[in-house]
């Protein structure tokens, strides 16, 4: 298989229209890209030919996002690609869950727009190289 390309945009899995409605304006002010999908498969068959600039997962998807992102730290190609991560649950258990699955932001539903605008900003910054 040949290289994956890399992008500017930023990948986001929800299978909920709300919440999508809600990133995209968040998305949209920061002047960011984005690629939506709305099933974790239809992502990660994205994640074959591209790197995207971060990675935005929503608990809600059909199949575990902790799990999902366990394996995308594990992959050389992707370790460095941050995983911002919805949850419905943002209880101490589930973040230390999502600690050892190795997720950079966890944000809890309601979405947070400052929140999630303040990570998006610092996404916008060029990224130092290895």
């Amino acid at each position: 298989m040949s290289e994956a390309v890399p992008s500017n945009k930023v990948l986001i899995v929800t299978s909920s229209q709300t919440l999508r409605a809600l990133l995209e304006l968040a998305i949209e002010e920061q002047g960011i890209e984005a690629q939506f999908f709305e099933s974790a498969k239809e992502g990660l068959d994205y994640l074959k030919a591209h790197t995207p600039r971060a990675i935005v997962l929503d608990d809600a998807i059909e199949i575990d996002p902790f799990s999902i992102a366990s394996r995308l730290k594990m992959s050389r190609r992707l370790r460095e690609v941050p995983v911002v991560l919805f949850l419905t649950d943002g209880d101490e258990r589930t973040k230390l869950t999502a600690e050892f699955a190795r997720v950079d932001h966890v944000l809890s539903k309601p979405v947070d727009r400052k929140a999630f605008s303040n990570i998006l900003r610092n996404l916008a910054r060029p990224q130092p190289s290895p």
